[in-house]
């Protein structure tokens, strides 16, 4: 009888219109992604030739200015010695434009670290990062550093560079990106989309579904077993769809890349007053610290529809507190916040939806905490899953088949 009603469950919810049009809609957004944005997206890693051309052409009439001033010493209103200083930064980028344009990016890449400790201060002015950060020296100190470690990963792991893995746009580089963006929660959502509807549909058929010799709470766990499945398929299938077009399209990256991650500094940098100390995991750790995640939220989101669906008896009234509740952080998350209602936010199950922020220690970096660790996580989500499923077991009782079925 289990196998059957699996079978015809999973028929059922692989069958759904709604669903079907869904996982279209996502293809086609994911391929218009791939096809249209991500070919001419800038990254902050991206470089433009052009531009850093008609810079070294500025610069260079600069210094021939202060070579026919003779303003070529020291000096001593500012400290430096500018005219030496911008010298070798014009030598450094000049080459470093070269070695982009024959497609040499190892020694490119090693110009571009050196351009880059050079010119950090001039960083400050990145308007990307200070139009919106409340602390902008805290975030380009660590743009810096996460961008230094990753740079000095493809080096030394001797991965094949290409400008493509420059800019972080091979296939696990892309995954890893969407995985620590907010953009993860797309993810959570189709767990909701898919199960808003695994039991109020059969409230169309009662006279069907009431026949059944199965309990009510067993048929309301093979339905969410069922769900679970039929998710982590759709999701796999997207994946494997994603990871093939992007590697035909940019090649397919390495697990061994290496991940930065930002954590509190040791009492001795404090010191040194270094707020942060910054190390890295490799892609393949990441994604399978990823997978001790993802299973745990799906599994969650669909039994808390389950609670839903008992109470409200209607798909989209499910569908819609489901999501308020996936993006409830939203709602209240700033840079400062610490706590809610006298509840430290590291307590919430809402603030490991950032799964990936979560695992490169993101999470810590933003609000300025030590306590939004990886196995906190796992734990705060157990919990909230026990609390889950002891009121789904009491909301079942009192909510039963035939109340559910019939209004009553």
């Amino acid at each position: 009888m289990n196998k059957a009603l699996f079978i015809h469950e999973f028929k059922m919810i692989s069958r759904s219109r709604k669903n079907i049009l869904f996982i279209i809609t996502l293809v086609a957004l994911m391929l218009s992604y791939f096809f249209i944005i991500l070919p001419v997206k800038q990254t902050p890693d991206s470089f433009d030739s052009n531009e850093v051309k008609l810079e070294l052409k500025d610069l260079a009439a600069v210094q021939e200015g202060k070579k026919a001033r003779g303003a070529t010493g020291f000096s001593y209103m500012s400290g430096r010695a500018v005219f030496a200083e911008n010298e070798y930064a014009y030598n450094v980028r000049n080459r470093m434009v070269y070695a982009f344009d024959d497609g040499n990016y190892t020694r490119f890449l090693r110009l571009r670290m050196i351009d880059m400790a050079n010119n950090y201060m001039s960083q400050s002015m990145d308007e990307a990062i200070i139009r919106d950060s409340p602390f902008p020296g805290k975030d380009i100190n660590h743009r810096f550093n996460q961008t230094i470690i990753r740079y000095e990963g493809y080096l030394t792991e001797n991965h094949p560079i290409t400008y493509k893995v420059i800019e972080q746009k091979t296939a696990l580089q892309t995954v890893k990106q969407f995985l620590v963006s907010s953009a993860v929660l797309i993810v959570l959502f189709c767990a909701i989309y898919f199960s808003s509807d695994m039991l109020t549909k059969d409230r169309k058929n009662q006279s069907i579904m009431q026949g059944l010799p199965i309990s009510w709470y067993r048929r309301i766990n093979l339905k969410t077993t069922v769900a679970f499945f039929y998710t982590l398929l759709v999701l796999t299938g997207l994946l494997f769809v994603s990871i093939i077009v992007l590697t035909i399209q940019n090649g397919f990256g390495s697990f061994s890349m290496h991940v930065p991650i930002s954590m509190q500094a040791s009492a001795e940098e404090l010191a040194y007053g270094n707020y942060y100390a910054y190390d890295f995991i490799s892609m393949g750790r990441f994604f399978l610290l990823a997978l001790g995640y993802l299973p745990i939220l799906i599994y969650l989101f669909i039994r808390l529809n389950a609670i839903l669906s008992l109470l409200l008896k209607n798909t989209w009234g499910v569908l819609m507190v489901g999501t308020i509740f996936l993006f409830s952080e939203r709602i209240y998350f700033t840079r400062t916040t610490r706590d809610l209602f006298g509840i430290e936010i590291s307590n919430l199950p809402q603030t490991y939806f950032d799964l990936g922020k979560i695992i490169v220690n993101d999470k810590n970096f933003l609000v300025n905490l030590e306590t939004m660790t990886y196995e906190k996580g796992l734990l705060v989500l157990c919990i909230s899953l026990v609390i889950v499923e002891v009121t789904l077991f009491i909301v079942s009782r009192i909510v039963n088949k035939r109340r559910f079925y019939y209004g009553v």
